[in-house]
């Protein structure tokens, strides 16, 4: 039940004009964009880890902050340019929700595994498919695969997840894995079997979840699974490791969600049902704070800035955590009624939120979304509702909703279709609906010169680009 647990844990057309004027850029620099605004990326926060540069989408959330951040531009008005069944899932409950990565030439690397709905526990699969909409090659996988994170030399890696051990049984705790861009396996490192209890069962960590470091090592997450305990670790790229929380010795069980959250100076943020908890670069706890969080990122400066419901849990409030643990703000936003929540943290101070209340109903879910921009100052700069609806998805709520700014100051936001928002104004620019009207749709990422990419939960994998 690994992944499934992580995935269930935290979790419009209208014509398009010029651009409106860039806004001032945030710490790190920003590096040449290839989108419709094309020129400059001022709003781009360099990312601290080993990932491949000019990399358009290099790892969910771009960077492990998970500030949404993306390096490049968005479309100015794009268009479905091709659309690609390289898996028919069917049925979609037998099935996760595909992760996507995306390499500088546009070559896409999409991730479908088995859920524990499917009685096989197969086929696990990464696909490659190439920027024309052609598949280039398929590899399977004896497990789960997880944290697709492109590093600095164009290697694939991603962490299998072990089986669940629900009968106590001997088992590795994972295999990392690095691909080369023609789907060789170039490296594997199987992690080390935990340490046997007394009663002679296997308490270890099968992890589900992988960033980089700086250094190209690896951090990896966990949840509980059948015996196993949830929980942190560092490990080298020889595959040794460097820490590990709680200590295996322990058999401490600890109840994480992601994401996995790692800071530009390799500290770690982690989740345990609303609280925080950040360690530093050498895995030692120096911080928990109990806030409820929904979902949290690091911003330009290296807080943590956190959806939080507060310990009543009635209120909602952005909250933002400094490097000691200190709540150094927090801004009200009132009682709204939301189910789900995403957040991005652009580089110029914003913080653009997604929150959705679904409302269940025959056929068609309805959803009222409000996609929430908050200036630097914590000054709420304009608030876009959208009123949609939604076919049925077999995952959860954090599955079908998506949101990441550009580098030039597009708001990308998946809710049942795509649409651009300007930064600057809130006023939405372009919308695709995608290609199977029938089929749930997933969040979309960035594409190479300034595409779009998304899946749907029929297998379909779709671009978007300007005509």
């Amino acid at each position: 039940m690994g992944r499934w647990v992580l995935l269930a844990g935290l979790a419009f057309s209208l014509s398009c004009g010029s651009r409106t004027a860039l806004l001032p850029g945030g710490s790190g620099g920003g590096a040449a964009g290839s989108g419709g605004g094309g020129g400059a990326t001022p709003l781009a926060v360099k990312c601290a880890a080993a990932l491949l540069d000019g990399a358009p989408t290099p790892m969910t959330g771009y960077c492990p902050t998970r500030a949404n951040q993306a390096p490049g531009n968005a479309p100015a008005s794009p268009r479905v340019a091709w659309s690609v069944t390289p898996f028919a899932v069917d049925p979609p409950e037998n099935f996760l929700p595909a992760e996507i990565v995306v390499d500088p030439t546009g070559r896409a690397y999409v991730a479908i595994d088995a859920s524990p709905m499917n009685p096989t526990g197969l086929p696990n699969q990464i696909f490659a498919i190439d920027p024309d909409g052609s598949v280039a090659w398929t590899s399977a996988f004896d497990g789960a695969v997880a944290g697709l994170s492109l590093g600095s030399d164009g290697t694939l890696w991603l962490v299998q997840e072990p089986p669940s051990q629900q009968d106590g049984g001997t088992a590795a705790a994972g295999i990392v894995m690095g691909l080369s861009p023609g789907g060789t396996v170039v490296t594997s490192l199987p992690l080390p079997e935990p340490p046997p209890n007394s009663d002679g069962l296997f308490y270890g960590v099968g992890f589900g979840a992988l960033a980089l470091a700086s250094d190209g090592s690896f951090f990896l997450e966990s949840t509980p699974q059948g015996y196993a305990t949830g929980g942190l670790a560092h490990v080298s790229t020889t595959g040794v490791f460097l820490w590990q929380w709680p200590s295996p010795t322990l058999q401490q069980s600890v109840e994480l969600v992601p994401p996995l959250i790692v800071g530009p100076a390799d500290d770690v943020v982690a989740s345990s049902n609303g609280d925080l908890l950040g360690f530093d670069v050498a895995g030692d706890q120096m911080w928990e704070e109990n806030v409820e969080a929904q979902i949290a990122g690091v911003d330009g400066q290296g807080n943590v800035v956190a959806l939080a419901s507060g310990v009543s849990g009635e209120n909602l409030a952005l909250v933002s955590i400094d490097l000691l643990g200190v709540t150094v703000r927090t801004v009200a936003l009132g009682a709204p009624q939301v189910n789900a929540s995403q957040l991005a943290l652009a580089g110029d101070g914003t913080t653009v939120l997604l929150l959705a209340n679904e409302v269940a109903s025959p056929g068609l879910t309805k959803s009222a979304v409000q996609i929430i921009a908050i200036d630097a100052a914590g000054h709420t700069r304009w608030t876009t509702p959208l009123d949609v609806s939604l076919q049925y998805d077999p995952a959860t709520l954090t599955t079908h909703y998506g949101v990441f700014v550009d580098g030039a100051g597009t708001v990308v936001v998946t809710a049942g279709a795509i649409s651009g928002i300007e930064l600057a104004s809130g006023s939405i620019r372009w919308t695709v609906q995608p290609p199977n009207a029938h089929a749930c749709l997933r969040p979309a990422v960035l594409g190479a010169g300034g595409a779009i990419l998304a899946s749907q939960c029929d297998g379909t994998v779709f671009l978007a680009r300007d005509p």
